[in-house]
């Protein structure tokens, strides 16, 4: 499925009889020559709750989207594809199921807060604060300012700061989530400014490249080109 394709489609199911009823949204834009996509999720409220998905090994975004049936889904952290696991830490449901001690994380903690933070280098730590997690991000925004520095953070492959397709999570200071995604290459900081766009003030950018993946109700807005080993979900909560 195309750009034009995906933003069709995406746009039909993003128009509900009653918008304003929707905790959890999509919306695209251009920046530049370049389009993003974004689900926007209202996490003030307690209707929406978000968790990172695992695989132990590379699957079908399709298959692991059909065994959750989220309201929306985005690409999760590095993998290596040889051993087709995560690079970086993975808590599910309170578990560590993958282990690498680098990067940012996006965690959610056991009351379904949303959580954005650097992490020290080939440390271990202790998830228990964290029902959810993905770690191994590039942070992108910190307090409403691109920031990406790869580098500093350890990693080593020189495709993390080229142009490529992109992924990411951020939070805006209203507490909104926003789960974005472009299919044009562009660098770490084109990617951070369509993040402020949004208003974010904390962001990491998450895989990318051939894994770039980003679904909502139903459609895959940008497939990705190969199997994935984790996302990171969004589910509604039903009216009481």
């Amino acid at each position: 499925m195309g750009i034009a394709t995906g933003f069709i489609l995406a746009t039909a199911l993003a128009a509900p009889s009653t918008p304003a009823a929707r905790p959890i949204r999509y919306e695209s834009f251009k920046l530049g020559k370049t389009y993003f996509h974004a689900v926007v999720a209202d996490m003030t409220k307690n209707k929406v709750t978000a968790e990172a998905y695992y695989s132990d090994e590379l699957r079908n975004c399709w298959k692991m989207i059909g065994d959750r049936q989220p309201a929306a889904a985005i690409t999760g952290t590095f993998f290596g594809y040889g051993s087709q696991q995560p690079v970086a830490d993975v808590v599910v449901d309170g578990h560590l199921v993958a282990e690498g001690h680098r990067g940012s994380a996006v965690g959610v903690d056991w009351f379904g807060r949303i959580h954005i933070f650097d992490t020290p280098f080939k440390e271990p730590i202790d998830w228990y604060s964290y029902r959810h997690l993905l770690r191994g991000a590039v942070r992108l925004v910190r307090d409403g300012k691109v920031v990406p520095n790869p580098k500093a953070q350890h990693f080593t492959d020189s495709a993390i700061w080229s142009r490529a397709p992109r992924t990411g999570i951020g939070l805006t200071k209203d507490n909104h989530l926003v789960m974005m995604a472009t299919k044009n290459k562009v660098t770490l900081s084109e990617f951070g400014r369509a993040m402020q766009k949004l208003k974010v003030k904390d962001a990491v950018s998450l895989d990318g490249g051939g894994s770039t993946m980003l679904y909502y109700r139903g459609a895959l807005v940008l497939p990705p080109t190969r199997g994935l080993s984790t996302l990171f979900i969004l589910h509604e909560r039903p009216p009481q």
